[in-house]
């Protein structure tokens, strides 16, 4: 029988409560005013700092779009080549031509015989 694993440290503490929604804090202010308070406690980048990341996202983004560039140039260099490469060796089917009639089809004459009649039932 498989023995059940705790955590390392012993069981884990209960979560404390969220609190309370205050009264007046509900809809767009309430948000707004939460959305505020977050903003306060962010720890801003200094400006070389902000500088220096943003060059780096930058020449990342470029490298990149360097590297899928040429990948799909490659590829399509690949593909055309394979495509032309088998049009060249395909030899063409031969083109079958109808004859050509040069006289009007000549009119058979009616049969001698009529068509047997088919039998109606009447409701």
């Amino acid at each position: 029988m498989a023995k059940a694993r705790s955590a390392p440290g012993g069981p884990r503490p209960p979560r404390p409560a969220l609190p309370a929604a205050t009264a007046g804090r509900g809809g767009l202010v309430g948000y707004l005013r939460g959305v505020w308070e977050e903003l306060k406690k962010v720890v801003w980048p200094a400006r070389e700092e902000l500088i220096r990341m943003t060059g780096i996202v930058i020449a990342t983004v470029i490298i990149f779009a360097a590297l899928v560039g040429a990948a799909d140039y490659l590829l399509s260099l690949g593909v055309q080549q394979a495509v032309t490469q088998q049009a060249k060796n395909a030899t063409p089917a031969p083109v079958a031509t109808a004859p050509v009639t040069t006289t009007a089809p000549v009119a058979t004459a009616a049969p001698t015989t009529a068509p047997a009649a088919t039998p109606t039932v009447s409701p």
